[in-house]
């Protein structure tokens, strides 16, 4: 299973309100086609605002990114297929580019839980 996981903001200038609109009611609703060619998951996630900073990470850096999206792949193959080759299309955001983010993967279970296991190197 592979999830993959983005971590994203709108561009500076653009209202969270507008930025949210377009996302949800165009971008997602069209990104749902690639359930045709092979995603069976896909969720989103409103950050929650952090109301004070840490010693390592300021307020606003930890307050970047306004949403989490994942989409699930059973493997690299349907990846590949709803991804690269399925030929979708994406209706542009009105005020330009959609939003900036942050991405990675993840398989479906964590390596280690670190509260229980530990993690024995070399």
């Amino acid at each position: 299973m592979i999830r993959w996981l983005y971590l994203f903001k709108y561009p500076e200038g653009v209202p969270l309100a507008e930025g949210e609109r377009w996302y949800l009611e165009t971008h997602t609703q069209e990104a749902k086609r690639m359930a045709d060619h092979g995603l069976i998951g896909y969720r989103t996630w409103k950050g929650l605002e952090a109301p004070f900073g840490t010693p390592s990470r300021t307020r606003e850096q930890l307050n970047e990114y306004k949403r989490v999206t994942e989409l699930v792949f059973p493997d690299w193959e349907a990846f590949r297929a709803a991804v690269v080759e399925s030929g979708i299309t994406y209706t542009p955001a009105p005020y330009g580019r959609g939003f900036e983010y942050k991405t990675i993967f993840l398989a479906e279970e964590p390596e280690y839980d670190l509260l229980r296991d530990i993690p024995r190197l070399g």
